[in-house]
């Protein structure tokens, strides 16, 4: 990272060559020369240096909060705070060149350390600073180190903020990186809010180094660290909540700077298409704030358009924390809306669509009027008596921009038309596609699950029925057609009761079996207002029932989850007294929302009919049950309310959303997905996918798999133990390219595993999924770390399907290598190692530099064992004659080769017993840390053994070395860490851990310990 910064404009000072103490954050010299080459009109009335010592004791002072001490110092950093001169005028002095960076004093180091007496001395791997001032911290990762980017974030928040967080007053941002990604957030936010820094204009197939590399290249630029610095880091600190620091996502700040370059150069308008949930509201945030803060704008006034006074609040306690009250309007009414119009108020006002009702013609005619508006395709249309329409007869000199993740283009609206630009590229200025959005992480993608909910109907009997009906109570013509229209109406349908109680009892077992045992909520889309009560009603009745009750008690997080509707209800007199005991205040319904956003909450889900279906951003939203009708972009807004990230307070990722679909919407979905300026069809770029497609798709793999197993002799898939992987073991080994075509369709197997695990449709197959999941173990050839890697993630669908098949009494974690520690007692077993394997030289040799064969450590070991025995002794006989007899042995089935494996075992503790010194615990290993029992299997096992007993071997080989090289209280811990090791390896491989051989593989294991 450093080889990349150097042709950005960086100069590269070592940590420790920095002119600093390690207490201090600030370089007072760098940061000196700065302010007297910068403000050179000004500067001569300063004592210079109790300037640097005002600043150095703004950026040391962190009460009320990290955030709060991050905003005051980024305001000093952006020339917003005065000094005082030796006249008694105040001036605003310019700490850093802004507008040029190569003015600036830039340097990167690596290894710069943190100290203060009391504190654990700290080192960060790098810093950049400008003009002295440390505004980007990066902790960075091997590409084969075990954590990732995530934990080097995680050190980050958890070590070095909490421990120094004066270093971080005057941080911009902060970056992770293990070689392979790269992340970039606030210090001190959770990591689910750190993202990738790309851009729109790059392939979106670049990955790896060469993905971090350019991501470095955009992110670490010195422009790009001083425009993050002057217009992008915004606060939330005016109260009502946590402090909060927001920083752009790329295409947010690729997108604003595109909004702030169309306004200078005159243009009218542009549509800004980003991916729904990609963050829009943010982004009219940001470029309100470009437009602000360029004098070229001659003080414009910004229009917040939204359609919903939730996302008006939002945006209104960030401009309070960066304007104050001055700059920042929302007026209550329309009457004061027009008022601020026709009073030519500058700064911003957020307000909604329908205060214009009414708002009449010219209010202002200024052109230096900017709106923004959220959700463009909604409420905006080109007809003049529209709500859209009288705005823009109210300002008809402004500036239009319009968001969305929806455009509609039908006869009735037509966004690209109102909002576009003919000269742009398909008349969008700024495009994040649904494709980058998923690359980013930045949303998850959406699987369609249908279950369209089947019924019968005798056409003929019901017909005959009405009429007699008809005839009992004398109806003539008009009034059965009345009677006819009204309750032959899809309603009569959905409100049938066995109906709800169908569709409630399906929602509420798939729920209990994925969503809520990962701390998921659920959203219920129902036909109308009425149905949605009913819903309500009947989901709470199920949820207090005896098997959701179980489900309960087995998660042991809840004694009852509830349900709530969130309808429409109006306060007219003429409003259906049946609903009206649902409506709910404002503070009611804030109150409602919040306790669905809180894991922990009871309220597990919101059934809607209108209300909360667009527009209601809930990360923690896994699944929407939809039984209502829809179309267009309705339905696409709708259907991406699961796509938010997500991740829980215990660690849960989400990686996916689901919407079950009871009507039968697959190719309604499609069409709403469609990119409407695509040349040819598309499908949303994968954004929504048919759970269908899926389990056919995992069908195939499976059966693809089953035919390659076909000639495997009683092979049964049902029985998931060692037999019937070691079977399938033989015959990968003696089939050339068998290996590799199972690890291809097992690798897809596992990655549509997640997505699909609930469905009843491949019920049949979880037995023979978790046996080809046991084979791909031991093929796996630990090679190197990153293959580890890529194997954990490929076993992750394992572990799911462990815990939905409901074990919680056991904690399943990922195994993890420990590493050699070279403390005593590691450098006492490497000198031991190395007398045994290679004799010192003599006087007049040299010392053999070159690594030791396997075939010559085994030598050295016979040849040690031979060392003062006769060839027909009993030791002899006991251990060189078994190596050899051991070498000569054929294996038939799997039983002789557990037989094998015990006898090696036994031999390879003799051989350990013999060699043992009496005053140090010693474990014969080459340089590749191959133990005694792996060398042996290594160079004298038959062809007939598999990679099974290969891989259980070096495994038990591994339980030595860890074991060894772990600090232990006393014998009795070692041995039990030992014995607990030794059985997790028997049970990975579907072996109990008693008899043979695990008795044996124990025997080994305590060989290489010395009694205490």
């Amino acid at each position: 990272m450093i080889r990349w910064s150097l042709p950005m404009g960086w100069g590269y000072t070592a940590g420790r060559s920095l002119p600093r103490e390690t207490t201090q954050t600030v370089l007072a010299g760098q940061l000196r020369d700065a302010l007297v080459r910068l403000n050179q009109d000004v500067i001569g009335g300063f004592d210079v240096d109790t300037v640097v010592e005002e600043i150095v004791a703004t950026v040391n002072a962190v009460e009320g909060g990290l955030v709060r001490a991050n905003e005051q110092v980024l305001r000093l950093l952006r020339g917003r705070k005065e000094f005082r001169d030796a006249d008694g005028v105040w001036h605003a002095l310019k700490v850093i060149d802004l507008e040029y960076p190569a003015a600036n004093t830039l340097v990167v180091s690596d290894e710069v350390t943190i100290s203060v007496p009391g504190k654990t001395s700290r080192r960060f791997d790098l810093v950049y600073w400008v003009n002295g001032l440390p505004l980007v911290v990066v902790e960075v990762k091997s590409p084969t180190a075990k954590s990732g980017w995530a934990e080097a974030a995680r050190e980050i928040n958890d070590v070095y903020v909490t421990e120094y967080p004066w270093f971080f007053t005057p941080n911009v941002f902060a970056v992770a990186s293990d070689g392979l990604k790269l992340r970039f957030g606030a210090a001190g936010a959770p990591t689910n809010l750190w993202q990738p820094f790309r851009s729109t204009g790059d392939d979106e197939n670049l990955s790896g180094q060469a993905d971090v590399q350019r991501s470095a290249e955009l992110l670490l630029n010195p422009a790009t660290v001083l425009d993050m610095l002057a217009n992008f880091a915004l606060f939330d600190t005016s109260g009502g909540g946590v402090d909060k620091k927001y920083l752009p996502r790329y295409p947010q700040m690729e997108a604003a700077h595109l909004i702030h370059q169309r306004v200078l150069a005159d243009g009218s308008k542009g549509l800004i298409w980003h991916h729904q949930g990609s963050g829009k509201t943010l982004l009219m945030v940001f470029a309100a704030s470009l437009l602000l803060a360029d004098t070229r704008t001659d003080s414009p006034t910004i229009i917040l358009l939204s359609d919903r006074t939730q996302l008006v609040r939002q945006t209104s306690r960030v401009f309070t924390s960066a304007m104050g009250d001055a700059y920042f309007h929302q007026p209550a009414t329309s009457a004061e809306l027009r008022s601020l119009l026709a009073d030519d108020v500058r700064g911003v006002i957020s307000t909604t669509v329908h205060k214009f009702a009414d708002a009449g013609k010219n209010l202002s005619t200024r052109d230096n009027i900017v709106v923004l508006v959220d959700e463009a395709h909604r409420t905006q249309s080109a007809r003049s008596k529209s709500l859209a329409g009288q705005m823009r007869a109210a300002v008809p000199r402004a500036r239009f921009f319009g968001m969305t993740g929806t455009p509609v283009r039908n006869l009735a609206t037509d966004t690209f038309a109102l909002f576009g630009e003919e000269s742009d590229p398909g008349r969008v200025l700024h495009r994040y596609s649904v494709s980058r959005s998923l690359l980013d992480e930045a949303t998850v993608p959406v699987m369609l699950d249908p279950h369209p909910v089947a019924f019968e109907i005798d056409d003929q009997a019901l017909q005959a029925e009405f009429d007699r009906f008809a005839d009992d109570f004398d109806l003539d013509d008009p009034d059965r057609e009345v009677l006819s229209r009204k309750f032959g109406r899809l309603t009569s349908v959905f409100a049938n009761p066995d109906r709800i109680h169908a569709v409630c009892q399906h929602i509420v077992d798939h729920y209990l079996a994925g969503a809520y045992r990962n701390g998921l909520k659920a959203q219920v889309v129902a036909y109308n207002r009425e149905l949605a009560v009913a819903y309500t009603d009947k989901i709470t009745e199920l949820l207090a029932g005896f098997e959701a009750v179980q489900v309960l008690a087995e998660v042991g997080k809840h004694d009852r989850i509830t349900a709530a509707v969130n309808i429409s209800v109006s306060d007219s007199k003429d409003e259906d007294h049946a609903v009206r005991a649902f409506r709910l205040s404002e503070a009611e319904e804030e109150e409602q929302k919040r306790r669905f956003l809180s894991p922990d909450d009871p309220l597990c889900f919101l059934v809607v009919t209108a209300k909360l279906m667009t527009g209601f951003d809930a990360p923690n939203e896994g699944v929407l049950y939809l039984d209502k009708p829809l179309k267009a972009h309705t339905l696409f807004q709708t259907i991406t309310r699961p796509n938010r990230t997500w991740i829980s307070p215990t660690g849960f990722v989400k990686t996916s959303g689901v919407v079950v679909d009871y009507i039968g919407l697959a190719e309604e979905v499609q069409r709403a997905v469609v990119d409407p300026t695509a040349a040819g069809p598309g499908k949303g770029g994968g954004f929504v996918t048919d759970v269908s497609e899926l389990v056919a798709e995992f069908r195939s793999a499976f059966a693809r798999i089953e035919d390659l197993l076909a000639d495997v002799d009683g092979l049964d898939l049902t029985v998931h133990g060692y037999e019937s992987m070691r079977a399938i073991n033989v015959f990968l080994d003696v089939h050339p390219g068998a290996a590799e075509a199972f690890s291809k369709d097992y690798r897809l197997l596992a990655r549509l595993y997640p997505l699909i695990n609930t469905d009843k449709r491949i019920a049949k197959y979880r037995d023979g999924f978790g046996l080809f999941g046991s084979v791909y173990t031991t093929l796996f050839k630990k090679s190197s770390d990153e293959e580890r890697k890529e194997r954990l993630n490929e076993l992750g669908p394992m572990v799911l399907e462990i815990i939905n098949a409901h074990v919680h009494s056991f904690s399943v974690v990922a195994s993890q290598e420990e590493a050699l520690i070279l403390d005593a007692q590691g450098i006492a077993i490497l000198k031991e190692l190395l007398a045994l394997v290679r004799p010192k030289p003599g006087k007049d040799d040299g010392e053999d530099k070159t690594p030791p064969s396997a075939a010559e450590i085994l030598d050295h070991v016979k040849a040690a064992l031979d060392k003062g025995v006769e060839p027909g002794s009993a030791k002899y006989t006991a251990l060189a004659e078994r190596i050899k007899q051991l070498r000569d042995r054929l294996i038939q089935n799997a039983q002789d080769a557990l037989a094998f494996l015990s006898e090696a075992l036994r031999v390879a503790r003799a051989i350990v017993d013999a060699q043992k010194h009496p005053a140090e615990a010693v474990v014969v290993l080459d340089d590749d840390h191959v133990g005694v029992l792996s060398r042996i299997i290594h160079d004298h096992a038959p062809s007939g053994l598999t990679v099974t007993e290969r891989n259980l071997a070096e495994e038990i080989d591994q339980v030595v070395t860890h074991t060894l090289a772990q600090s232990w209280d006393n014998a009795d811990a070692r041995n039990r860490g030992a014995r607990r090791a030794t059985a997790a390896v028997f049970r990975r491989y579907m072996l109990k851990p008693v008899g043979e051989p695990y008795d044996s593989t124990v025997a080994y294991i305590e060989a290489h310990y010395l009694v205490d």
